[in-house]
């Protein structure tokens, strides 16, 4: 099963950018339990900062298990990260050198309007939709809403519950 990924900016989860956070590790933990167990094959993300970044990373830690499962980046234009903290701008090429699969959505320099397009391109290609979302509006609010416009499977994760789960892994 391909699987497509959407959830907001740290900002809005208020978990910060350190991505060996507890909060970032519990969510990706929760990935990796999820995708497992749903037999996920392929996980696309869009690579923004936040769920997109721990999406990846839990995919990089299945494979260095074993688990035979790719991770596509869509990336959504041009420089997506040269706003992003330099730590955070190397995290992104990390995963970038070791993604399966790299497709620039747009070959447009970065505009906000354009993480809808790339948004729209993961849902056109997964066979199915997770979202951590809880509910406000924004980013993921519009991705849910096309997801659900276009009859796509979607599955909406309080992030409290992630928080919550306890998947050692």
């Amino acid at each position: 099963m391909i699987l497509g990924i959407t959830g907001p900016r740290p900002s809005k989860l208020n978990w910060g950018y350190d991505m060996d956070s507890p909060n970032w590790m519990a969510l990706r933990r929760y990935f990796m339990h999820y995708f497992i167990e749903h037999n996920v094959t392929e996980v696309i993300t869009g690579m923004a900062l936040s769920v997109d970044t721990a999406a990846a990373l839990a995919v990089l830690d299945l494979k260095d298990q074993g688990y035979d499962i790719m991770l596509h980046c869509a990336i959504p234009c041009q420089n997506q990260e040269s706003r992003w903290l330099p730590e955070s701008q190397r995290l992104y090429k990390s995963i970038l050198d070791r993604a399966d699969l790299v497709i620039l959505v747009t070959d447009a320099p970065y505009s906000p309007w354009l993480m809808q397009t790339r948004n729209q391109y993961i849902v056109n290609t997964s066979d199915q939709m997770l979202a951590i979302w809880d509910g406000s509006r924004g980013g993921t609010a519009n991705c849910v809403d096309y997801a659900q416009k276009v009859r796509k499977p979607i599955t909406v994760v309080q992030p409290l519950f992630v928080l919550e789960a306890d998947y050692g892994l």
